[in-house]
């Protein structure tokens, strides 16, 4: 069964990294709804671009990633 999802790109500061990519969120949700989300341990992120938080060189771009929830130290949207 599909569930409808809303897209929005975010940042993500995960240890010595800082992610931009899109989270999708259940349709009509907020982000901080799906950060406080006991059902699942991983946000999946999409056309991401991880970059090293100290130097900002850019490190990798994968096309999806699963990012372990209580691992991010902050999470904001860009739009």
């Amino acid at each position: 069964m599909y569930t409808s999802k809303d897209k929005v790109r975010c940042v993500l500061a995960v240890e010595h990294w800082r992610i931009e990519g899109d989270v999708h969120l259940l349709e009509g949700s907020r982000l901080t709804d799906s950060m406080n989300s006991k059902a699942k341990d991983f946000i999946a992120v999409t056309d991401a671009v991880v970059f090293d938080a100290a130097s900002g060189r850019e490190l990798f771009r994968p096309p999806y990633m699963a990012v372990n929830r209580t691992l991010i130290a902050v999470v904001f949207p860009l739009t």
